[in-house]
């Protein structure tokens, strides 16, 4: 510094220090994954040939400690994302993570914005996947996001596809057991 205060190097004057900052990229994250989320469905384990079965995914934002580019740091990963592959050779995508019928309050075999209609009888894998967005912190400091999405691969759900009929019945079969379809 010179006598008026100036920080002079190498004879520049006037100088301005900037603190260089990295750039923080999702191949920087090896030490952070996110939780998968638990992929669900119901009816649980099988479904019925034309009626929607409803899927939906339990996941929710976390934050992990640990060290990033040599440094004590938090991530914090944020379900943003929702892929389903049925197993039929039909997918969907939504960033919605969807809820039981219960949770959504409608009757069992409604339509959900994340259900799938069967068409045909067999044993199907359904796999899932959660994309995450990310976010950064050093020592309690400012959030900063990170360009990108992790994916992270749910539990894979296995489940039967059946048919089902129903009977007609002329009358109430416990009143008249001998009836016509009882």
């Amino acid at each position: 510094m010179d006598e008026n205060g100036n920080l002079e190097i190498g004879g520049l004057r006037n100088i301005e220090l900037v603190e260089v900052v990295p750039t923080v990229t999702l191949a920087d994250l090896v030490n952070f994954r996110p939780t998968p989320g638990a992929a669900r469905m119901e009816p649980n384990g099988w479904m019925i040939v034309g009626l929607p079965t409803n899927f939906w995914i339990q996941t929710q934002p976390e934050v992990q400690s640990g060290i990033l580019l040599g440094e004590q740091a938090d991530v914090r990963f944020t379900p943003v994302s929702y892929d389903w592959d049925y197993g039929d050779g039909t997918s969907a995508s939504s960033a919605d993570a969807g809820g039981s019928w219960q949770a959504l309050r409608l009757e069992e075999f409604a339509t959900t914005p994340l259900s799938h209609t069967y068409t045909e009888t067999g044993t199907y894998q359904v796999e899932s996947r959660v994309g995450f967005s990310a976010e950064y912190r050093f020592a309690a400091g400012e959030w900063q996001t990170i360009e990108g999405v992790v994916a992270s691969a749910s539990n894979i759900l296995q489940a039967i596809a059946g048919s089902a009929s129903t009977v007609l019945v002329s009358n109430d079969c416990l009143q008249k057991p001998a009836a016509v379809g009882c």
